[in-house]
């Protein structure tokens, strides 16, 4: 009776020690498949990162470009219109000029004469006097309207700058699972030594020396053969290493 007892007791802790093995294995494989996984995100969201970062320079690149020339006109603009004003005034000049030279002639003696002769030299003092206030004003606006072009600028090259300011980094890296196997093979060897203890207290409960009545089983099998097959079976289970599932 002690046979079937003993085998059952035996397969039965074999089993479990080796499932609870094999179960532990899947375990730490599907950690590393899992991790091999998120490695495998991290790289394809690092190079598109970095196209999208290398595609954006190429336009910053472009808009900056594109601002100076804007200000380029801007500041040819500006001093062509006051080239223009100085080249009026210099012409307004000329023909003042004319003018007064034609007009003058002899008025006599007197202070009246005086008087009247002086008269066209100080219309044409006041044109001049009008002609410089206007050429200041002028200037005052050349250097005003070239400093907000140049503000312009800066700002325009700054909202151009600040999408590309910071270069991508690449994301953190998952964590390593851990692929050591001491535990499970501990324990796999832990319960490999239960079951055997376990079926030799069987064997020793329900052998020969306490029922003293069956000597072997009609089938041909013996209680000593059965807790030799037990044993055997225990001592020829392969001893179990860790591996490196990285390299699967």
């Amino acid at each position: 009776m002690c046979e079937p007892l003993t085998i059952l007791s035996a397969v039965s802790g074999t089993a479990s020690a080796v499932g609870g093995l094999a179960s532990a294995g899947a375990q730490k494989k599907a950690e590393v498949n899992n991790y091999k996984r998120q490695l495998k995100i991290r790289e394809i969201e690092w190079d598109r990162s970095r196209a999208t970062y290398a595609q954006k320079v190429s336009e910053a690149k472009e808009q900056l470009d594109e601002n100076f020339m804007a200000a380029s006109r801007g500041f040819a603009a500006e001093q062509s219109q006051l080239n223009a004003l100085y080249n009026q005034a210099s012409v307004q000049l000329q023909d003042d000029f004319i003018k007064i030279a034609q007009s003058q002639k002899y008025y006599g003696s007197g202070k009246t004469a005086k008087r009247l002769a002086a008269r066209d030299m100080a219309a044409f003092g006041r044109s001049q006097a009008l002609t410089a206030s206007n050429l200041v004003r002028a200037g005052e606006s050349y250097d005003t309207d070239v400093a907000n072009i140049r503000q312009q600028l800066k700002s325009a090259n700054r909202k151009t700058v600040a999408p590309v300011m910071f270069k991508p980094q690449p994301g953190r890296p998952p964590v390593k699972p851990n692929v050591d196997m001491t535990g499970a093979n501990l324990a796999f060897l832990g319960s490999m030594a239960g079951t055997a203890f376990n079926a030799a207290s069987t064997f020793k409960e329900f052998g020969p020396s306490n029922t003293g009545s069956y000597t072997s089983h009609p089938s041909g099998f013996s209680f000593s053969q059965a807790g030799q097959s037990a044993y055997q079976y225990q001592g020829n289970m392969p001893s179990f290493r860790n591996y490196n599932m990285f390299k699967q």
